[in-house]
């Protein structure tokens, strides 16, 4: 096999993992329906526990008590840093302890999960739609 046809090859396998490779990351992107219950909204009230403001998608960690005195810890998704501080919010908005309110579209699979659809921050009622064109 000649140098340039061995060449074609490596570069093709390249061109072609890269393909690939873009697409499953654009395909687990925008999973947001195949994760997250888009027909129910359900409203939690509880402590920040953690703020991880990364991208794609910033996070939440919040303990949310139950009617028996328990707790229990719901990891929340919400919209991408940009969209949050175009909205006012940032890393240092929102700090650990604080009692927040969230609308989230519930985890299909029944774990303590949720996507935001919309964070009340005191008397600030902040709007965070996934899917449009601010995300």
């Amino acid at each position: 096999m000649s140098t340039r046809i061995a060449r074609r090859i490596v570069l093709r396998g390249f061109l072609m993992g890269a393909i690939m490779m873009t697409g499953a990351a654009l395909q687990a992107h925008h999973a947001v329906a195949g994760v997250y219950d888009l027909n129910t909204e359900v409203v939690l009230e509880g402590r920040l526990k953690k703020l991880n403001f990364t991208n794609p998608h910033a996070s939440i960690e919040l303990t949310v008590p139950n009617k028996d005195g328990t707790f229990t810890e719901w990891k929340l998704t919400t919209a991408s840093i940009q969209t949050l501080t175009r909205e006012g919010v940032n890393k240092t908005s929102i700090k650990p302890g604080e009692i927040l309110k969230v609308t989230v579209l519930p985890a299909k699979n029944g774990n303590p999960a949720g996507f935001i659809r919309n964070l009340q921050l005191g008397d600030r009622d902040i709007r965070l739609f996934f899917g449009d064109a601010r995300d």
